[in-house]
């Protein structure tokens, strides 16, 4: 019976949204809540099979309540591909749900790019929410990390931390590019803290030789990379049937 509940309220917020020309306005994701309050919806204009823009965020309003809902328009927002990520959680601390938005800002090929959006709750004493900024995942990679290539050997540096990986043992077509990050991105919510991932990868984004994790803090004024680890990824191993092509010879 919920989930019929849910199917009609979405119907009924697509058909207030929605306008008078040819674009069909559609509910890209949601959380549903006990509480008609904390019921959040992620609308936008659906441009193609898998394009949106033109977003709105709605929190609160359900089939059991009237009014109280809020509205914040995002007519720049834009998800290439697929749908939006979209949590309710406290991430600064201060006992009150925030709303992360993650969209795919680029897709292709071993490429996802994401932008990052969050609207810290506020009770002054109304409850309301504000968009704050958010440090880019690169842009807390070209600050924290430092990383280069000499011969095969490629090291990471994160503070007084060094990482040093063989790229010959990855067993990937050989490039002499050096290490580079952004192709491969992600943002979510960890026990009330906000994460960022991407992947530290040669020349092509498939050639990935790690991982980093970024852990972001409130300041007051914005969410800032606090620290980034390093995480090691393990080297395909193919299994005993597996065939591959050794000096132009196919081996086992």
């Amino acid at each position: 019976m919920k989930k019929f509940y849910i199917y009609i309220l979405l119907m009924i917020l697509v058909c207030q949204t929605g306008t008078a020309y040819a674009v069909q306005r559609v509910v890209t994701s949601h959380i549903i809540s006990d509480l008609w309050y904390e019921n959040v919806f992620l609308i936008a204009d659906k441009i193609d099979s898998m394009t949106t823009k033109n977003f709105t965020v709605q929190v609160g309003g359900g089939v059991d309540s009237v009014g109280g809902e809020l509205l914040y328009n995002f007519p720049n927002w834009y998800n290439a591909k697929f749908g939006p990520k979209l949590f309710f959680e406290d991430i600064n601390s201060d006992g009150l749900k925030d709303v992360i938005v993650a969209l795919i800002s680029g897709s292709g090929s071993g490429v996802s790019t994401k932008e990052i959006h969050v609207l810290n709750q506020v009770r002054d004493p109304n409850m309301r929410y504000e968009e704050v900024p958010v440090e880019s995942i690169n842009d807390a990679v070209k600050r924290l990390v430092k990383m280069e290539r000499k011969g095969d050997e490629i090291t990471v540096i994160i503070g007084k931390k060094k990482y040093v990986e063989d790229y010959l043992k990855f067993n990937f077509q050989y490039s002499d590019a050096p290490p580079s990050v952004g192709s491969n991105e992600d943002y979510k919510p960890e026990n009330g803290v906000l994460y960022g991932y991407t992947t530290v990868f040669v020349s092509i984004p498939e050639a990935g030789i790690g991982s980093l994790k970024v852990k972001y803090g409130w300041d007051g004024k914005m969410y800032k990379a606090d620290s980034v680890t390093f995480e090691k990824i393990e080297p395909f191993k193919p299994t005993s049937n597996f065939h591959k092509y050794n000096n132009g010879i196919l081996t086992w």
